[in-house]
């Protein structure tokens, strides 16, 4: 089963689990468990080992390659394009147009350089300045700039200059997004608000665009330089130039030399021609005084084999190799990648626990409908580290909290996340709830929070302090999830939660830009 990733696949896939949320909020989690348990023994299970555990992210491939033939089947032309479909066509369009300035740009500029109208000899200290030690300027700062990461054993997202690149995005979005919302209706506010959580809680996927767009910058390079070398050749081929070098400073013929032999070391020994003689340089000085009169053909065009093999190795070769070495560390990074998000997590249990079906067959002789077992709710629960990894939390309204209560809540959520450790009560009149969680959180690791809500109460700036403040004090890495309830009635509290008031939740919890947060909805035994 194969488990190379790229990054239209983590579009695609991301894409599906949005879609996945809206038939969770109105079918239930049933139906999803149903599809993806059915994914799981068609496309998984008889290409694995019984005796050994998939990887999740072989797992999500092959759900991907599964949801994606579905997609194409329910599409009403056949042909619907996916947005991982989109990004790879606006990638090969992206890199042919970045490809293309760069080759025109060096057109361009090494045309308007090579203008000859045969009184002066042009510069070869300006061509070899803009067109070589310019870029080898400009790698040897990358180079630096790489090195010292390394050195520092620093990923991409440790950097100084990235966090300030993913800083001023987020920052721009935040902006554009506050300028839209006085246009936007209060459903629409919330979705663009549930967007751009949903990019904070994946900023660790943002790392991967950096590759891409490095790799797109040595594209233009790899043109530019192209460029140069083409519309030199053409000049050469096509006109009579003529190439001669001149300084102020009153360099000598000896040190010109020395080091063109100097730079032309890479390949001198294969190219011999390509390297100006002592003589050569010496006979294509020009001194102002003196004119060009008495200068030498044979020594006026000795210069450009030099120029297009110093552009050759000093700029379009470096840049084929650092383009080589974007594409390997993308793909590096994309191996890497945890898969242990939320996201990842549900469907992953949604696959791989075994499911128990019972059906009856009625006096009318008709197959009953499918119901699911005692031990798998209509809606689901969400995804929890396995029982005894650690102490799991619980919190309780405080106008909801009873003993009998807390009671149920422990046997109902017990086959799901496991052995509840505490309980507590949050948001009573005139107390803190930082004082109330803070000796509770700090007792042990925990595994996870378990936060009890009522859905038809819309979440407010108290319910974000709290879930910041539950942040701060678990750490990042315990999962925060939100259970709703409907309005309590005279019999239970453990009512089914409205899976519009549910949506709405999802959007404004998905705002906070946590990715360790879920909101599943709770119904009662």
């Amino acid at each position: 089963m194969s488990s190379l990733w790229t990054i239209a696949d983590l579009i695609d896939f991301h894409y599906f689990c949005r879609l996945d949320e809206d038939v969770r909020g109105t079918g239930g989690e049933a139906a999803l468990a149903g599809r993806d348990r059915a994914i799981y023994l068609d496309a998984v299970a008889p290409q694995s080992n019984a005796a050994e555990a998939v990887p999740p992210r072989v797992l999500a491939r092959q759900w991907l390659s599964a949801r994606r033939r579905q997609h194409r089947q329910e599409a009403a032309t056949g042909d619907a394009p996916l947005p991982g479909a989109a990004w790879r066509e606006l990638s090969v369009l992206g890199q042919g147009l970045i490809f293309l300035c760069g080759l025109g740009i060096g057109i361009g500029g090494a045309g308007s350089l090579l203008l000859y109208a045969g009184a002066t000899p042009l510069n070869v200290s300006v061509y070899f300045g803009l067109f070589v030690l310019l870029q080898i300027g400009m790698i040897a700062l990358q180079g630096l700039v790489f090195g010292y990461r390394r050195l520092r054993r620093g990923s991409m997202e440790t950097s100084a200059f990235y966090l300030f690149l993913g800083r001023a995005l987020m920052r721009g979005l935040d902006g554009i997004r506050r300028r839209l919302q006085p246009a936007l209706s209060g459903e629409q506010r919330l979705g663009l608000a549930a967007v751009a959580g949903g990019m904070r809680q994946r900023q660790e996927l943002a790392a991967l665009l950096i590759w891409p767009a490095f790799a797109l910058v040595q594209l233009g390079g790899i043109g530019f330089n192209l460029g140069v070398i083409g519309a030199t050749l053409a000049k050469v081929t096509f006109a009579d130039m003529a190439f001669a070098w001149q300084s102020s400073l009153q360099l000598s013929a000896d040190l010109v030399a020395a080091l063109t032999r100097w730079f032309a070391l890479p390949w001198s020994w294969w190219l011999p021609q390509a390297v100006p003689t002592l003589a050569q340089i010496q006979g294509s000085q020009i001194v102002l005084k003196e004119g060009i009169a008495h200068l030498e053909t044979a020594n006026l065009v000795a210069w450009w084999p030099f120029l297009c093999c110093a552009v050759l190795t000093y700029g379009l070769l470096p840049r084929c190799l650092l383009l080589i070495l974007a594409l390997v560390r993308q793909r590096r990074a994309l191996a890497r990648l945890p898969f242990t998000s939320l996201d990842i997590q549900p469907l992953v249990q949604r696959m791989t626990a075994p499911r128990l079906e019972t059906r009856g067959q009625p006096m009318q002789a008709r197959p009953a409908s499918v119901r699911p077992a005692a031990s798998e709710p209509a809606d689901g629960a969400p995804w929890t580290p396995p029982p005894g990894a650690g102490r799991l939390l619980l919190l309780i309204p405080d106008e909801l909290d009873e003993d009998d209560l807390r009671a149920a809540l422990a046997e109902r959520l017990g086959p799901d996340f496991g052995l509840v450790a505490e309980c507590a009560a949050y948001g009573a009149p005139g107390a803190s709830d930082a004082a109330i969680l803070t000796p509770l959180a700090t007792a042990g690791p925990l595994t996870g929070v378990l936060v009890l809500a009522e859905a038809w109460q819309p979440p407010l700036k108290e319910t974000e302090n709290l879930i910041r403040c539950l942040r701060g004090l678990v750490g990042e890495q315990a999962a925060i999830t939100i259970l709703l309830v409907g309005r309590p009635t005279p019999q239970t509290v453990l009512t089914p939660a409205d899976p519009g008031q549910t949506r709405i939740w999802s959007r404004k919890m998905q705002a906070l830009g946590d990715p360790r947060l879920s909101v599943r909805s709770l119904e009662g035994p």
